[in-house]
């Protein structure tokens, strides 16, 4: 019987301890003192897996939760695929087993978990994105041979980050140091409270031995990290303080400022907006009055969103949530602005595993870009900063043993020259001297002037990982094709070439007029060009060497007319489309005027059967009244038709409309006496074309004629 009783004694024994073990774990689990906890859940988690019954699967997901938030990633990957084998993930406990596997560089088990994940879940934003964006894995490492990453030597292997530019060199946060009884230690991860630590930049660029910072920036709990404004003259502290959330007692982020004087910096000033219920940290300076931070608080994207605040009149302004551009479903961390460009870390966009850094636009335009291997590692990365050359710089990681350190960073200036030429096309590509080109890099919208040489080329530094289009412009050219350039997966010093071919509009008309038969010139000829499609026509003298020079359209039928007293006028046509010159040379040869001398009116046109002029046949005949005001003669204007149609349709035909042409004459002034209408109808043609024999259009086009017969020369 006392055997009995002992072993009741004994099981109810235990089992209490068990319990008061469990309610102790889940205190310290509900305060985040994971480093506390983590063995006692472990414990109980063991126990769970062994209980056949009634085991409470919660110490599992407790005991990897707690793993994970202390980066013993080995750990938290076991439990979850504990979980997972029993079929009990929650839709969180994947978005964190995922990370896990993706930190220990389990990448196809991760990437087999997010595909049923995103099956599962599918409005899951964190499983899309990833999922979205699983064939840009390769390129997360392009950059790795011209980018640099070493360990700085001021870490004390405690625990440093999140360095910051100051006037003198740079402050960072550090666990490294217990200053003092006050100081303690963190329940998190069993480490001292942070504090910051100032290193001074030596002439060779390395950093001297760090120094605490005064001691009245230090609180009880953590301090930092810090920010400065660009004149240095003001500070932006990270601090916990002691807060409630749902009435317990929390532990959370706030901002706070001090500015400095000749005294030193002032004491500590809270920003607005901090709030005992949410975190409000990471603030970091773009400009004396804009400032960038990270909160938890209500109404964000996700766990932790970056948000902006604008200082005016002193008082600083509701902050705006730099929306789902940036921000996502999980954590956003560590802003840092350089010009138009923030720097932050985050775990929620497609990365290499745990945080990484990203680069994103102010204006918010364009997706995050991964900065991609070595400034990420499937480990946390973040809080990254670049001096003012935008290409050395520090970054903080916990890569390697999951201790945050301090890196330097350094990006190798790569240099992508552009060579491009500008030609005019003519019959040889001619190269243009002083011609403005225009780059437009068509990644940031940044439109850049340039000038070619002497010699027609220019040359231009371009950006890696940029799209550029480059064109010309030139009055009476246009520009055969613009010419686009990519510098992306560029990873050497390199020389782009392009060419712009420049196809002119226009072109000189170089008229001769000669005498037909010595080829003799003639001076103070009066010339034209008519334009028919348009209706334009110009008059022009020519000079002493019986030339004239003018410009008109390429890719243009033209008529050319020629005229001087005594001479009969001599017309044709020319076609600008086919020419590569700059000039065409076009040759009016003129016939003495002399009795029997017969001449065709060109572009003399009627309606279908009918004998009106039609409007384009006025200029002809315009020409002609003035050959006949300046010359005493008398012609015969005889028309003539094809074989088509009867010999009596086709005769009244032809004088009716030579009889329209020289109507038209009399109302320009021409006299009566000095002109007859004669129509031949069929009767004169001038090539096979008789009745029943099959022609085409253009041969029966070539006997319907309006020709001038000079009668007499008196």
């Amino acid at each position: 019987m006392r055997i009995v009783l002992l072993t009741i004694f004994v099981l109810s024994a235990l089992i209490a301890s068990a319990q008061y073990k469990q309610k102790i774990a889940d205190d310290l689990f509900a305060r985040l003192e994971y480093s506390k906890c983590v063995e006692m859940y472990e414990e109980l988690a063991k126990k769970c897996v062994l209980q056949k019954k009634n085991a409470n699967w919660e110490n599992v997901r407790k005991a990897a939760e707690s793993n994970y938030h202390l980066f013993n990633m080995d750990e938290a990957v076991h439990y979850y695929s504990l979980l997972n084998g029993k079929n009990m993930l929650t839709e969180h406990d994947r978005e964190w087993y995922i990370e896990a596997l993706r930190y220990s560089e389990e990448y196809e088990q991760s990437n087999e978990l997010l595909r049923e994940s995103a099956n599962l879940f599918p409005n899951n934003e964190f499983f899309n994105h990833l999922k979205n964006h699983q064939r840009s894995f390769e390129s997360l490492f392009k950059d790795s041979s011209f980018i640099s990453v070493w360990e700085a030597s001021i870490n004390s292997g405690k625990g440093d980050f999140a360095a910051s530019y100051s006037e003198n060199g740079i402050v960072f946060a550090s666990k490294a140091k217990n200053t003092g009884f006050l100081n303690g230690k963190y329940a998190w991860d069993d480490d001292y409270f942070i504090n910051m630590m100032s290193s001074s930049l030596n002439p060779d660029s390395s950093l001297a031995e760090p120094e605490l910072m005064r001691d009245e920036l230090l609180t009880r709990a953590h301090d930092g990290p810090v920010s400065f404004s660009p004149d240095f003259q003001e500070m932006v502290v990270t601090s916990n303080v002691h807060g409630k959330n749902k009435g317990k007692e929390i532990v959370v982020l706030a901002l706070y400022f001090a500015t400095k004087s000749n005294e030193g910096w002032s004491e500590l000033k809270p920003f607005p907006f901090n709030n005992d219920g949410y975190n409000v940290g990471h603030g970091v300076f773009a400009d004396e009055n804009t400032l960038y931070f990270a909160s938890d608080k209500p109404g964000g994207y996700g766990e932790a969103d970056l948000y902006v605040s604008k200082r005016v009149n002193g008082e600083w302004m509701e902050p705006q949530n730099l929306g789902n551009t940036i921000n996502t479903s999980m954590n956003e961390f560590f802003p840092f602005v350089q010009e138009d460009k923030l720097f932050f870390a985050s775990d929620g966009h497609f990365g290499l595993g745990g945080l990484d850094i990203f680069e994103a636009k102010l204006s918010g335009d364009g997706e995050p870009i991964n900065l991609g291997y070595p400034i990420n590692s499937p480990h946390d990365d973040f809080s990254l900063i670049f001096d003012q050359t935008g290409r050395i710089g520090f970054l903080s990681s916990n890569r390697g043993d999951n201790i945050d350190r301090i890196y330097h960073v350094k990006r190798e200036t790569i240099t992508v020259d552009l060579i491009c030429s500008v030609f005019e096309k003519y019959d040889e590509l001619e190269s243009v001297a002083n011609q403005l080109v225009y780059i437009q890099n068509m990644t940031t919208q940044k439109l850049d002037t340039v000038s070619t040489g002497t010699d027609g080329k220019l040359k231009y530094a371009l950006e890696i990982d940029q799209n550029y289009q480059i064109y010309t412009k030139k009055k009476d050219f246009i520009l055969l094709k613009e010419v686009s350039r990519s510098t992306n997966d560029i990873r050497k010093d390199s020389t782009l070439t392009c060419e712009l071919v420049l196809k002119p509009t226009k072109i000189d008309v170089h008229l001769r007029v000669i005498e037909k038969e010595s080829g003799n010139i003639i001076p103070e000829a009066t010339t034209s060009v008519r334009d028919y499609a348009i209706d334009w026509d110009t008059t022009m003298i020519t000079n002493s060497d019986g030339t004239v020079t003018l410009t008109v359209d390429r890719n243009k039928v033209f008529w050319a007319h020629g005229a001087k007293k005594g001479y009969i006028d001599a017309d044709i046509s020319f076609n600008t489309s086919n020419e590569d010159g700059k000039v065409i040379d076009i040759p009016l040869a003129l016939s003495p005027i002399r009795k029997g001398e017969k001449f065709k009116l060109e572009n003399i046109f009627y309606d279908l059967n009918k004998s009106s002029l039609r409007p384009e046949s006025m200029a002809s005949l315009d020409k002609l009244a003035d050959f006949l005001l300046e010359n005493d003669l008398k012609i015969e204007l005889s028309a003539h038709t094809d074989s088509r149609g009867s010999n009596s349709y086709n005769q009244r035909l032809s004088q009716a409309r030579a009889q329209s042409c020289v109507d038209y004459l009399l109302k320009k002034g021409v006299k009566p006496w000095n002109i007859k209408a004669k129509g031949y109808g069929e009767s004169q043609l001038v090539n096979k074309c008789s009745n029943g024999v099959q022609c085409t259009e253009d041969e029966h086009q070539e006997n319907r004629r309006t020709e001038v017969k000079i009668l007499e020369v008196r």
